[in-house]
């Protein structure tokens, strides 16, 4: 405790008062704003990443563009600085002063299992989709969508955060093409590949967290990273069950299409898709029937001799001039396409060694076999990092130990009261896994009630909160989602 600072600036005007969060970059904490006297969130860059001009230059960039947004559905920023640091170091550590959102982030209404009512769902997704259209408006793509990053209050209005890697689509990009950003649970295909990402990759994103809310599953997991994003990728769109009704789940496959171009072009068009899916499903089935009539082929008709002779009934007269010339074009296409036939047919005949010869290195798809191997390998053993578990909530922990196949043993601790209620303290084992084994996941029990500190005796406060929060933290969850199943 002692190691962090009380205040997150030199002038002392944001005091830390107690720590929400631990993202890939920053620390959350619930601070107070001092000169104007209002409780804000401010976001401090970890210390690791403090000395390093990359993640910087990323962070500040969080603070420019999401400044620059002004929606309902955005978390808002209100100031950014640097402070100097206690530990000799000589680095200033950036901050981020943003609005305190007195709610829940949506990871951690999710339950594996237990899908939310759709239209409930529908809601908090348009409205998502709402403050991505906002941003996307503005030119800037999110690019890391995903349940922890959208907060829901009480009243369930949603909050979009952490533009932390978010870029101006039409500036120079902080990533170059190549490099990954993002969370591969909700990875677009193109961010897999590397590619240049766009509002089509929130639109993609925000289609994965629908799929999860929907069905209590996300669509596609994978036992590493690598192999979740290949199966964004590669691998087709589960269907959903049949409690989604059609037309929103035509709409939610339509924002999970592999190619950008067949999603939506923005988080304004996904958010109108969803408050009103059965227009969207009506449009999407008209346009399919539009786009059939052109196979009919009124040159086939014109082919046949039948037709052929009223046209020369009517020489004189320009309408049938323009049929005749219409036929006539039709015939010379005809004759046309016969001949090239019998030259490509001649071709292939003169060149049939070469083309046995370029067949047999077609099957060079050994490079196919090689991946199958290599994950069957990673299908059989499981990695678990416990960095990568400490200091999260323990639904959000409990939930992705158990999609690798793994089980999970609870363990609460007395909290020395400086730790978030609910958060992981330790995992244990870590290392390389099998599925199906156990891991026991120690976290943190409420605070000990502050006013009976010193007079009470000390096993008191222990008893207090090692039995009301055991079903507390098992119910707080669920009791949210029922109203918003409403």
């Amino acid at each position: 405790m002692t190691e962090l600072p009380e205040y997150a600036d030199d002038s002392r005007r944001y005091r830390l008062d107690a720590r929400l969060a631990t993202g890939g970059m920053g620390e959350v904490w619930r601070a107070t704003d001092t000169v104007l006297d209002r409780r804000v969130a401010v976001k401090l860059l970890k210390r690791e990443y403090a000395d390093d001009p990359s993640f910087r230059v990323r962070f500040e960039a969080e603070a420019q563009h999401a400044a620059s947004l002004h929606h309902p559905n955005i978390a808002s920023v209100y100031d950014v600085g640097e402070s100097a640091v206690s530990d000799g170091s000589g680095v200033p550590r950036p901050f981020l002063v943003m609005e305190l959102v007195d709610g829940q982030p949506l990871s951690a209404l999710l339950r594996p299992g237990e899908p939310m009512e759709p239209d409930a769902a529908r809601d908090l997704l348009a409205q998502v989709a709402d403050g991505l259209g906002a941003a996307h408006a503005a030119g800037i793509v999110h690019r890391d969508v995903k349940p922890a990053n959208v907060l829901v209050t009480p009243t369930r209005q949603v909050k979009i955060t952490d533009f932390g890697i978010a870029r101006a689509a039409a500036g120079v990009g902080l990533t170059g093409t190549g490099e990954v950003l993002g969370t591969p649970q909700y990875l677009s295909p193109e961010q897999a590949r590397g590619e240049t990402t766009t509002a089509a990759a929130d639109v993609y994103a925000l289609g994965v967290v629908a799929f999860e809310c929907l069905t209590g599953q996300r669509p596609f997991q994978g036992e590493t990273p690598v192999t979740t994003a290949l199966a964004h990728i590669r691998e087709p769109v589960p269907d959903l069950p049949p409690s989604v009704p059609a037309d929103l789940a035509a709409v939610v496959r339509r924002a999970l299409a592999k190619d950008p171009a067949e999603r939506y072009a923005d988080g304004a068009a996904f958010a109108a898709a969803l408050r009103n899916p059965a227009a969207a499903y009506l449009e999407a089935t008209q346009v399919t029937q539009v786009v059939a009539p052109p196979p009919v082929a009124p040159p086939t008709s014109a082919t046949g001799v039948g037709p052929i002779e009223p046209i020369y009934d009517y020489d004189d007269e320009p309408e049938s001039r323009a049929w005749l010339w219409a036929l006539l074009g039709v015939v010379a296409v005809v004759a046309a396409i016969v001949v090239a036939v019998w030259l490509v047919n001649r071709g292939d005949a003169d060149q049939q060694p070469d083309d046995t010869a370029s067949t047999s290195p077609v099957s060079s798809p050994p490079t196919t076999p090689s991946e199958p191997t290599t994950s069957a390998t990673e299908d059989a053993t499981i990695r678990i990092d416990e960095g990568d578990y400490v200091d999260r909530p323990l639904a959000d922990v409990e939930r992705e130990l158990g999609d690798l196949g793994l089980r999970v043993s609870k363990e609460r601790l007395d909290n020395p009261g400086d730790r978030i209620e609910g958060d992981v303290e330790s995992v244990n084992p870590t290392g390389a896994l099998q599925r199906g084994d156990t891991v026991t996941v120690s976290y943190w029990g409420p605070l000990p009630p502050p006013e009976t500190p010193s007079e009470t005796p000390s096993p008191t406060p222990s008893e207090t909160p090692s039995e009301t929060p055991s079903e507390t933290p098992s119910e707080t969850p669920s009791d949210v989602p029922p109203p918003t199943s409403s």
